[in-house]
């Protein structure tokens, strides 16, 4: 099976196969379309896309530069009521200000109805297309199809005009639903160097990708100013880069657990740019090197400025006074601290700060690089080795490890250096502590910006969840069993757990514990250890009492509620590498004493089993002892990324431990 591959090349260097783009006109439906031909993977499908194509081209404008003109026509059979959502069409435009807004133009939309062999036609009314403000810099535009019914075919195309003229609009050529044909063409000035990335199996629906020259003449109005009231026209000429990509019979996006980036395995296309050639003498440099990146940050007001220990001398006499005559790590962290509690984080996609620092510090609020780089200068000023690290969040995608691109970024942490440890620091996430990082942060690598920028690796290889439950079980009174928890929890269950205390209290989170015994349960001495210590994990403890019902055969699962149900991996096979947001290690131990008045009639056999020799370990060791049963159950896993050979005996080795855990102590009543 075919991995997921990212591919990142210059244009000169595709591949090229000789064939047309498709002329559809709007509004030519035939009635074979209502039946299209499928492969046996598609007859299931809720819907089917007929086709979808789209273009990119830029012309020149009235305001000294170029537009992108980005069109889309797409064409969609509904089979199933299921899938009338894809009959709703929301676009968001960009509206920061004149020179970089964006216009939705020439809507057309139409449902098509197959009744008694005739095709009935619905269009859209352009009255129905509804504008909203969708945030600070954004409006959206939306509308949603007529008479949509079970089989009909839904029909829409626009215009996306953008006066950002260094952005190419991505293409997906994969969608929600199987795909019969989909393609995409663009047009480049021969001013422009883009580099083009791949994503997914590109290859493997892939027949077309032509790349040829073709010679066009641009026109450019610069309008007047008040110095100079006349406007100017420049016109160029040249051989533009033609390039067109076509698929067909694309699947539909399979949506797989345990992928951290789901967006890099949609089959798409993203265009980056690289350079601006005006002319012989005068190029504008938008990749460059990672040392000339971080030099212009360092020189920049939203990034520099803040960092500059010669700048802000007030920013160093607030580091003096919330740290006092602390030294060391105890200094660091008081600094950490008050700056998470001080600060509240509105945006956590930022790379450069939002307002000045004086006004982040008056306000208390800001994004995730307005307080983490507020973080770093007061370690620094203190005089700390500590400087910022730009890193991709899970989900975000992983950046190139060489391309000096920013906006392959998202986010922005501190890295701290005291003697020879080192710890990393995020202050806009309240819910870790110090030296520790939220999930998302490990993405593969992150980039140190810095003189030497570095790579930092911030793999979930290298992220463990431990896990520790000490159980002791014993005769009581009455008949009834007494037993006493200890559940040490993993540091980031350990999160989650204190997420959900904020919301719904101690006393729900122990009712809920109750409920998940067989038995009648009655618990007593709760207790969470460290609920306010976020950088360590919580422990869990309480004594509970239960009885077994008076019957003549009980039987027992010795985990408690800590058997684990049902295997994770439930698909029978796989098409994407399995991404683990952390290795694992859980132990479970168990001291019980048999039941007064039963003996042991059956008890499941201990067993041990490694996974591919050293990457992973099954333990279930089990024995009865002195009137006592004793249970030592341990699940490890020492790996988070494997890739998709993994899987069947990853799944295998899952199904295991399922297994084993659903396996029974059997107590038979002593007759009398």
């Amino acid at each position: 099976m075919k991995k997921t591959l990212t591919t990142i090349y210059t244009l000169l260097s595709m591949m090229s196969f000789a064939q047309n783009a498709k002329n559809e006109k709007f509004g030519i439906i035939k009635i074979e379309d209502f039946s299209p031909k499928l492969e046996t993977t598609n007859e299931d499908a809720l819907a089917i896309v007929l086709s979808d194509i789209g273009s990119s081209e830029f012309v020149g404008n009235n305001s000294g530069s170029f537009t992108v003109v980005f069109k889309q026509h797409k064409k969609i059979l509904i089979k199933k009521k299921a899938a009338f959502e894809a009959a709703s069409f929301s676009v968001n435009l960009y509206q920061g200000n004149s020179e970089t807004e964006e216009i939705l133009e020439k809507v057309e939309a139409a449902t098509y109805n197959l009744e008694q062999g005739k095709i009935v036609v619905t269009k859209l009314n352009k009255d129905n297309v509804i504008k909203e403000k969708y945030n600070r810099f954004y409006d959206t535009k939306k509308f949603t199809m007529p008479d949509v019914k079970e089989g009909c075919i839904i029909e829409y195309s626009y215009v996306l005009k953008s006066q950002f003229d260094k952005h190419i609009h991505p293409w997906d050529f994969q969608n929600k639903y199987p795909t019969l044909w989909s393609e995409f063409q663009v047009t480049i000035p021969p001013i422009y160097n883009y580099v083009v990335v791949k994503k997914g199996n590109f290859n493997e629906h892939l027949v077309t990708d032509t790349i040829k020259n073709i010679f066009k003449a641009y026109s450019i109005l610069t309008p007047g100013s008040e110095a100079f009231s006349s406007s100017s026209i420049y016109t160029f000429s040249g051989d533009s880069k033609n390039i067109l990509w076509a698929m067909k019979n694309v699947p539909a996006i399979k949506n797989e657990d345990f992928v951290l980036n789901p967006k890099e395995n949609i089959i798409g296309i993203n265009f980056q740019l690289l350079s601006i050639k005006y002319s012989e003498l005068n190029t504008w440099q938008r990749i460059k090197s990672w040392n000339a990146t971080i030099e212009d940050l360092y020189e920049s007001q939203k990034f520099g400025l803040v960092l500059n220990k010669e700048e802000l001398g007030w920013l160093s006499k607030e580091s003096e006074t919330v740290a006092g005559n602390l030294e060391g790590i105890d200094a660091a962290k008081k600094i950490y601290n008050f700056v998470k509690n001080r600060f509240t984080c509105t945006n956590y996609d930022a790379l450069l700060m939002s307002e000045t620092p004086k006004k982040i510090f008056e306000t208390k609020k800001g994004n995730v690089a307005d307080i983490n780089l507020i973080l770093t200068s007061m370690l620094a000023r203190k005089g700390f080795e500590a400087e910022p690290i730009f890193l991709s969040t899970s989900g975000n995608g992983k950046p190139s490890q060489i391309t000096a691109l920013l906006e392959q970024f998202d986010y922005v942490i501190c890295k701290l250096k005291i003697d020879s440890n080192i710890y990393y620091l995020d202050a806009a996430d309240t819910k870790v502590g110090f030296g520790k990082l939220g999930a998302k942060c490990y993405n593969g690598y992150g980039r140190l910006i810095s003189k030497i920028p570095y790579l930092i690796n911030l793999s979930t290889n290298d992220l463990k969840e431990t896990k520790t439950t000490v159980v002791f079980v014993a005769n009581g009174e009455s008949s009834k069993m007494e037993a006493s928890i200890s559940n040490q929890l993993g540091y980031y269950e350990s999160q989650h757990l204190r997420e959900s205390l904020g919301n719904t209290g101690k006393a729900d989170y122990f009712k809920t514990v109750a409920k998940s015994y067989l038995y009648e349960t009655k618990i007593e001495g709760e207790e969470i250890e460290k609920y306010t210590q976020t950088e360590e994990p919580l422990t869990v403890k309480y004594d509970m009492k239960f009885a077994f019902a008076d019957e003549d055969i009980i039987y027992f699962n010795p985990l408690l509620t800590e058997a684990k149900k049902e295997n994770i991996f439930k698909a029978s096979n796989r098409t994407l590498p399995i991404e683990m947001p952390y290795t694992i290690s859980e132990v479970y131990t168990l001291d019980m004493e048999i039941p007064t008045g039963y003996i042991v009639d059956e008890m499941p056999k201990s067993v041990r089993s490694k996974y591919n020799d050293n990457q992973g370990l099954f333990e279930y060791i089990i024995a009865k002892k002195e009137g006592h049963i004793q249970l030592r159950c341990k699940f490890q896993l020492d790996k988070a990324n494997f890739t998709i050979e993994d899987y069947d005996s990853l799944r295998e080795f899952y199904g295991l431990m399922v297994k084993k855990h659903a396996e029974q102590i059997v107590f038979k009543k002593i007759k009398k």
